[in-house]
């Protein structure tokens, strides 16, 4: 009887040295943070390519608008040119707004975007709740 608690007892020993699951507790320890991590670049990467979409909308407003593409009574064309770039903005932001003013010859156009409506996961807007400002100018030509 002597003789099987004593390997029993080694076994014990032998089971409490072990390693093996080691890497894995460190894993269950670490993948939080890792998937936060990629949660908050997939969001800061998102609010970047929107910046650079928004960016060329109202480069391409101000482009048309200073070529005379937008027609009738300055007030008319401001408002045309704001309509050109809320069209093309609302697929980032719903509630984006844009307005057009033109002084000394120079168009600049505004944009302004909510950054919860553009971070795809979300995970960013838990952290920061901001508006994203766009704005482009360029030189009337006609």
């Amino acid at each position: 009887m002597n003789g099987g608690s004593g390997r029993k007892w080694s076994e014990i020993k032998a089971f409490s040295r072990q390693e093996t699951g080691g890497a894995t507790i460190e894993f269950v320890l670490w993948l939080p943070i890792v998937i936060a991590i990629l949660l908050l670049i997939v969001d800061s990467s998102m609010l970047f390519m929107s910046r650079t979409h928004a960016m060329r909308v109202l480069q391409d407003t101000n482009r048309l608008y200073s070529v005379g593409q937008f027609t009738g009574t300055p007030a008319e064309r401001i408002q045309q040119a704001q309509d050109y770039a809320l069209a093309r903005l609302s697929g980032l932001s719903p509630s984006a707004t844009a307005t057009t003013v033109e002084v000394n010859r120079v168009v600049r156009t505004q944009a302004t975007m909510e950054t919860r409506e553009i971070a795809q996961i979300g995970f960013l807007g838990l952290m920061i709740d901001m508006t994203m400002v766009v704005t482009s100018e360029q030189k009337v030509e006609f």
